[in-house]
């Protein structure tokens, strides 16, 4: 544009807006599903790769297929257990993953996708029951968010003054947080990822100026091992989900490759406190 210099991307060619190379990022729910296919679509875009997950061991064939996707892009994968609910593990397991990143590749990001579902009515829900679907999705998102926050903000000092090469932090939290779910009773869930979609925005205006951007990716229906003991449970439940969308199907973990490796990019380098609905139109 006449009369403006050169910009931190005007040496960027579009392409090179979406790679994540040299750098780390962390996913967690790595393990399997939704978090795994977000750990290929980094792999692929040129990211090292630290998976986080409750699970003992990933998930198989998928784990071995993505070290081989991992080696032919000359990055790495590695896998830590977390229960991200429990405050001590999370500090210990995030300060060894900052310090087993390789010093060419630092952290730079995060998507968590770790989280726990729900079906039961209000009426049928005991506190306790509530408050272990908030430990997990809203208090273990806020648990990784702040310890993530500490590690990178103590080795990346900063002036305040946003620009490019800050860090990305990506929470999920699900069109269940915008709008009620007639198909299934999950007053818990839905809450939680309200409470996410806020989060997202509260530390965005916290940490913007310090270097790390904060949003959410909302995703709608998305056929995974989770969801699928609701929809074995309730017979009619994938039909009804389906019919609510405007592209009459269910999404794949796949579909959300991309929305990840936006916002994780620079390709998104203005976009900050946002909540980005991937849902096939059922919130429409």
């Amino acid at each position: 544009m006449s009369g403006i210099g050169p910009t931190p991307l005007s040496t960027l060619a579009t392409p090179a807006l979406f790679a994540l190379s040299d750098r780390t990022i962390i996913v967690s729910g790595g393990g399997r599903g939704l978090g795994l296919s977000v750990a290929r679509g980094c792999l692929e875009a040129g990211a090292n790769v630290a998976a986080v997950d409750l699970l003992p061991v990933p998930t198989e064939p998928e784990w071995s297929e993505y070290q081989e996707i991992a080696k032919a892009n000359g990055v790495s994968l590695s896998y830590y257990n977390l229960d991200i609910s429990n405050s001590d593990a999370v500090q210990q397991v995030f300060t060894r993953i900052f310090q087993d990143a390789p010093s060419k590749s630092p952290i730079r990001g995060m998507f968590l996708a770790a989280g726990v579902p729900s079906s039961l009515t209000v009426l049928d829900s005991s506190i306790e029951y509530w408050r272990k679907v908030f430990d997990v999705n809203t208090a273990g998102s806020f648990l990784c968010c702040k310890a993530f926050a500490d590690e990178w903000l103590r080795r990346n000092k900063t002036d305040g003054s946003p620009g490019v090469g800050g860090a990305s932090i990506v929470l999920t939290a699900s069109v269940a947080g915008h709008v009620a779910n007639r198909q299934i009773p999950c007053s818990a869930y839905s809450a939680s990822k309200a409470a996410v979609i806020q989060m997202a925005k509260s530390f965005a205006a916290e940490w913007g100026k310090l270097g790390i951007r904060v949003n959410a990716v909302s995703p709608g229906y998305i056929k995974t091992v989770m969801t699928a003991g609701i929809v074995a449970a309730r017979p009619g439940y994938e039909e009804d989900m389906v019919n609510s969308t405007l592209l009459g199907r269910a999404s794949t973990g796949d579909e959300y490759r991309g929305p990840a490796v936006f916002l994780l990019s620079e390709a998104s380098s203005f976009i900050i406190g946002a909540d980005i609905v991937v849902d096939g139109g059922h919130a429409a």
